[in-house]
């Protein structure tokens, strides 16, 4: 049977598909489409010849008469990828299908994306982001390596749960955790053919325990197991598993109920004390709050300030505690933090302290109140002798002995090991003896009993692996320099203003940047002589120099042009006018983990006095 004009159009369009998926070259696409302007883009693609080799493999492709678009679909397909066959190897292979019934907020879906991130065995993978519409269709295979638990023993008694997690991106680069599921992988054990499963994405958040969508999904274990679990096997262990976890939850609760009656009865006004045990997660999961924090080892993060500057550096969705507000407080997951690349307060800390635990800091969580009065929480560092040491995970600020506490009061503590009270009659932080081995000054949680809640945990999926910024922080900087300088200079026009640039005093700026970001990153103070030492020597005598800096945690240029323009001192830098006036702009990025950035921008004019 021979292919008509449309079949072969289509056969064509697929092997084209093909090609550039097989390469690489349509994520290497995605991703610079992310980062660049389309123009930008398209001259990579033609200085690479990418148009040539595709040419160049159909010319060498069997598409003729006996080819059909039909076959080139239903062709059998090696199981694996080539670059995952290696011998005694075994994955779990996770295809997603079309989403459905993804009908939140589809009003304001324009030109925004959804994109789906899978967590198992402590892997993390995600999708490529698709338009945000009802029945997204994520189209995504993911195969997690066994290997490694198979060495260890068996499949059949491994805990590691699949996480899906879906992000939604709006037009303006914003990211909201739209919701998420959890299933059992191992209920693909007693199948050779896999499993399909159609599981609901819960909302985090007001969505909280509301479906908010359906992910379509097979697992599967590549190649197929020699020998097959049966099913009964399976269920039994999967329930026994279950009941065990179960039976610790139960004998917990029991345990933290006596605790409490205990903390009270030493003080009636403990009731009043932010003392929290539990949280719930984006699943909606009941959990112990030390549940939420493991350590972080992390070669992307240099020191624990780095990891302050890291973490202050993601954007914070509320900088107010949720702590004893019970229509709004739910603890995100640090997987879910990290995908959303947003969080409040709470999850800054989580994160901050299990960076800092990596590091074999005594860190804690610390749960308390301003001295604005509102509840807030904080990450506390505390050495064997001497005072401990504060840390505002938001701003990265770090406060020690002697410096002036924003913290009014403290009620408990925690880490991913121990829980602490405050016992002592007065919770001011100003008043607080700070030896939690001391059962007269803090009441402890059982250890013991935190291990037994950690056992039914997922320890895989807590180890967090970073991923790398893929920003490119020079090309961009230059690119949104660029798009800076327009906008100035049509705010200028607008004031009939001209605009002249002065190049070699915007490349004198980048000193100035390199000691604020310094200063901000490692808590001390630099020496700027040089910059100033520089300044004098390029401004020419009898002119006066101005300077702005600022830093943003975000690559949004225009964004970034109106949060300075609503500073007084800035938009009169930019509206400057005066004798030989001279404009100078300089961006700088520093790149930090999960692409998180600090990006500082610095504007200068010089200009003649005229007395």
């Amino acid at each position: 049977m021979s292919a008509g004009p449309e079949e072969k159009v289509r056969a064509l369009k697929l092997l084209i598909e093909h090609h550039l998926n097989s390469t690489g070259v349509t994520d290497r696409i995605d991703r610079a489409l992310r980062e660049r302007d389309k123009d930008n883009v398209i001259q990579d693609i033609t200085r690479e010849d990418v148009v040539d080799r595709v040419i160049t493999e159909l010319k060498n492709s069997s598409l003729n008469e006996s080819v059909l678009p039909e076959q080139l679909e239903t062709t059998p397909q090696n199981p694996l990828p080539p670059e995952l066959e290696t011998r005694g190897k075994r994955f779990l292979q996770v295809s997603l299908a079309q989403g459905r019934a993804f009908i939140d907020d589809l009003e304001n879906n324009e030109g925004a994306t959804f994109q789906l991130h899978a967590l198992c065995l402590g892997k993390r993978m995600r999708s490529k982001p698709v338009p945000a519409t009802c029945d997204p269709n994520f189209d995504e295979t993911f195969y997690f390596c066994l290997d490694q638990i198979q060495k260890q023993g068996s499949l059949l008694t491994c805990q590691s749960r699949l996480l899906l997690t879906v992000v939604r991106t709006s037009h303006a680069g914003h990211k909201h955790l739209l919701g998420s599921c959890e299933v059992d992988w191992r209920r693909c054990l007693d199948r050779a053919e896999g499993t399909q499963l159609n599981l609901e994405v819960i909302g985090t958040k007001s969505d909280c325990g509301v479906s908010v969508g359906l992910l379509s999904v097979r697992i599967k274990i590549l190649p197929a197991l020699q020998k097959k679990i049966s099913s009964e096997v399976l269920k039994s262990q999967l329930t026994m598993e279950h009941d065990r976890k179960l039976e610790r939850e139960r004998l917990f609760l029991m345990y933290t109920k006596q605790w409490w009656k205990e903390y009270l009865a030493l003080r009636p006004a403990h009731s009043d004390r932010l003392v929290k045990i539990f949280t719930e997660d984006e699943l909606g999961i009941t959990q112990m709050v030390c549940m939420m924090v493991a350590p972080l080892h992390s070669p992307l993060i240099e020191s624990a300030r780095h990891a302050a500057r890291f973490v202050s550096q993601i954007p914070c969705t509320s900088t107010q505690g949720s702590v004893g507000n019970s229509t709004s407080e739910q603890w995100t997951s640090l997987h879910g933090f990290l995908v959303a690349n947003s969080g409040d307060v709470e999850t800054h800390c989580l994160l901050l302290c299990s960076l800092l635990l990596g590091f074999s800091l005594n860190s804690y969580v610390c749960v308390g109140s301003r001295v604005k009065g509102n509840t807030h929480v904080w990450v506390m560092t505390l050495p064997e002798t001497g005072l401990p040491t504060f840390w505002d995970a938001v701003s990265g600020q770090r406060y020690v002995n002697g410096d002036t506490l924003p913290y009014k009061t403290i009620d408990c503590v925690f880490n991913d090991k121990s829980f602490y009270a405050n016992a002592q009659p007065s919770n001011s932080i100003s008043k607080t003896k700070f030896d939690l081995q001391d059962p007269v000054l803090w009441k402890a949680v059982s250890e013991d009993a935190i291990q037994s809640m950690r056992a039914s945990k997922d320890s895989l999926n807590m180890k967090i692996v970073l991923d790398t910024n893929l920003i490119d922080p020079y090309h961009t900087a230059a690119n949104l320099e660029h798009q800076l300088k327009k906008l100035i200079r049509d705010e200028r026009e607008q004031h009939d203003l001209g605009t002249h640039w002065n190049e070699n005093l915007a490349h004198l700026l980048l000193p100035a940047i390199s000691a604020y970001e310094i200063e901000r990153a490692a808590g001390v103070t630099v020496s700027n002589e040089e910059f100033q030492h520089a300044v004098r020597h390029a401004v020419p005598t009898g002119f006066t120099f101005k300077g702005y800096p600022a830093q943003f945690n975000h690559l949004n240029i225009r964004q970034i042009f109106r949060e300075c323009m609503r500073s007084e001192v800035c938009s009169d830098l930019i509206t400057s006018h005066g004798d030989e006036l001279e404009l100078a702009v300089k961006i700088r990025i520093y790149p930090y983990p999960e692409n998180v950035v600090a990006c500082w921008v610095m504007f200068a004019c010089q200009y003649r006095c005229i007395l």
